[in-house]
């Protein structure tokens, strides 16, 4: 039975996403965070709520981050809230993770590296639970980023579940993908393998501090050569410390030179 405070139906909930159409597009991150949780239990369709909330004033770039479990995908996103924030613009995340086996919700992993941004007003921070979705990502993250560029932020990041090989969805949701990876974790022996490692429009190999960086590096630069998505454009190969932010300047760098690329071909 649902509790007096959430809607019980799809037509309820609906209802509730048009009531909330001012606060939302005046940027109230509670209401924001209730009506991502609508259309996560309820599974609603961007086609749903456009009618209810209208066109975005702006498009915001997706950043999508993407990689094995424990490369430092969080700690990547940590690093470029930072950076983004310096600039004065605001961000908002949708995080990614496995859903529990018990209630079905989102497994928040480490998501404690991002807790000390939650009083920031500029910055969103959303986790969704894969739920049996396929991809590496959540069914209802079309939808929830629908919402976070009505609510006005500058800058969107998506960053997937821990993937394999073969999970690549985030490519058809973000307008830049960095693929992360770490030394000492398989990634060398992956770059050569189709799946992932064809979808990174930039590439980091994070972690540089454990040594072996500059030779995953070499190897991804090896496999690129042979599998070039865009001949007219060479996906960086970046080598850092997400941790510590070193190198994290050159990567937001990159994703910016990546965005320029694509507004260019539009």
């Amino acid at each position: 039975m649902a509790s007096p405070d959430k809607p019980a139906t799809r037509e309820s909930a609906l209802k509730s996403i048009a009531n909330f159409a001012t606060d939302i597009g005046n940027g109230d991150q509670r209401i924001i965070a209730k009506a991502a949780s609508l259309v996560e239990d309820f599974e609603l369709m961007v086609s749903e709520l456009k009618p209810l909330l209208g066109e975005p004033a702006k498009s915001p770039p997706i950043i999508g981050i993407t990689g094995s479990p424990g490369v430092g995908k969080s700690t990547t996103t940590n690093a470029l809230i930072n950076l983004i924030r310096k600039s004065g613009e605001s961000v908002a995340i949708v995080a990614i993770d496995p859903s529990s086996a018990i209630t079905g919700g989102a497994l928040l992993g480490d998501r404690i590296r991002l807790s000390h941004h939650f009083s920031d007003k500029k910055v969103f921070i959303r986790s969704l639970a894969t739920r049996g979705a396929l991809g590496g990502l959540s069914n209802a993250t079309d939808s929830v980023v629908y919402i976070l560029a009505v609510a006005g932020f500058d800058n969107v990041i998506i960053e997937t579940v821990g993937v394999g090989q073969s999970e690549i969805e985030v490519m058809r949701h973000a307008d830049t993908v960095m693929v992360v990876l770490a030394p000492g974790m398989g990634d060398g022996i992956q770059a050569a393998k189709a799946g992932v490692m064809e979808i990174g429009d930039l590439y980091l190999i994070n972690k540089e501090d454990r040594g072996g960086a500059e030779e995953v590096a070499r190897e991804v630069e090896r496999s690129l050569a042979l599998s070039a998505k865009d001949p007219n454009w060479k996906p960086p190969v970046l080598i850092g410390s997400m941790e510590n932010e070193s190198g994290a300047s050159a990567v937001l760098d990159a994703i910016q030179s990546h965005l320029n690329y694509r507004r260019s071909k539009n």
